[in-house]
C-alpha cells in the first residue's frame, strides 16, 4: 500500500518536472520577443538618425566583446 501511494507520487512529480522545462523554454522564448520588440521600437524611434545607432551598436559591441573576452 505504502509503496504504491509513493510510486504514485513519484510519478505524478515526473510529470511535473517534465511540464516545466517546457513553460522555462517558453519564457526564454518571450524573454527573445520582448528584447526584440525593444530594439525595433528604438530603430523606429530613432529611424534616420546614425549617431544613436552607431553609439547604440559600439556599447553593445563592447559588451560583447567584454563577455567573450574581448578577443
Amino acid at each position: 500500500m505504502m509503496t504504491n501511494t509513493i510510486q504514485k507520487w513519484y510519478a505524478k512529480m515526473l510529470v511535473s518536472l517534465n511540464n516545466q522545462k517546457g513553460a522555462q523554454a517558453i519564457e526564454w522564448i518571450a524573454l527573445a520577443g520582448v528584447i526584440l520588440a525593444v530594439f525595433a521600437s528604438i530603430q523606429l524611434f530613432f529611424k534616420g538618425d546614425d549617431a544613436v545607432g552607431s553609439a547604440v551598436s559600439n556599447t553593445l559591441s563592447k559588451i560583447i566583446e567584454g563577455i567573450g573576452g574581448g578577443e
